[in-house]
């Protein structure tokens, strides 16, 4: 099983255990610690654990976070030559309406622009509400029935889109939400066992000087 991304905070961690653990296990098969250090063992191998647990649910969420980001297809055309296929993609931009869009140059014509629709589900959510708002309002005006007939499909086709689309965007804001909630209690958490750590550390390299200590009294 690949192993799921680590912050700095927590490889150092893990790597701290497993010194702790490892020398802890020895010095116990040695006969220099008591068994209640068992229990610290324990507890070191089931905050790894944890910590492992937590990386790959972290690395789970963000990467599904990122397929959305990456659902929708621009289709953009170059407004001076009406083509697509000499497009290069230069960034993105906020518009007017507080949605963040690609920009693009054509290759061919020498034109930069923005296209003129999100590149995301989030604000492509808020695009087509506007979108079906302004249809509405021409269906109401329009005289031609073909018309009114093709319009009314394609607002039940960005309604059907919307209504299991939102779902999806409001379980993924959830899930970062609840994410970004443990990620500030696993720090903290971190961050005090660590500091536990480094002292039971500080302890475990004191019994060899303990010993020579001893065994120049004995002399």
């Amino acid at each position: 099983m690949k192993q799921p991304a680590l912050k700095p905070n927590e490889r150092e961690l893990i790597k701290l255990i497993r010194f702790f653990s490892k020398r802890a296990a020895r010095l116990m098969e040695e006969g220099e610690l008591s068994a209640e250090h068992t229990q610290m063992t324990a507890a070191c191998e089931n905050l790894e654990t944890q910590l492992i647990t937590h990386a790959a649910n972290r690395t789970a969420i963000m990467d599904k976070r990122e397929r959305l980001l990456n659902i929708i297809e621009d289709n953009a055309q170059c407004p001076k030559c009406n083509k697509a296929d000499m497009l290069k993609r230069t960034g993105s931009t906020t518009n007017e309406h507080g949605w963040k869009c690609n920009t693009y140059k054509c290759r061919r014509c020498n034109t930069a622009f923005t296209w003129n629709r999100p590149n995301n589900p989030w604000d492509m959510v808020e695009f087509l509400e506007m979108y079906i708002g302004q249809l509405q309002l021409a269906m109401a005006a329009e005289q031609n029935q073909d018309v009114i007939n093709h319009t009314e499909d394609a607002v039940a086709q960005m309604k059907d889109s919307l209504s299991r689309l939102r779902p999806v965007l409001q379980t993924s804001d959830e899930e970062v939400d609840a994410l970004q909630q443990k990620e500030k209690e696993m720090d903290k958490l971190i961050h005090q066992f660590k500091t536990y750590l480094q002292i039971e550390k500080i302890k475990l390299n004191a019994y060899p000087e303990e010993e020579d200590a001893e065994e120049e009294d004995n002399q």
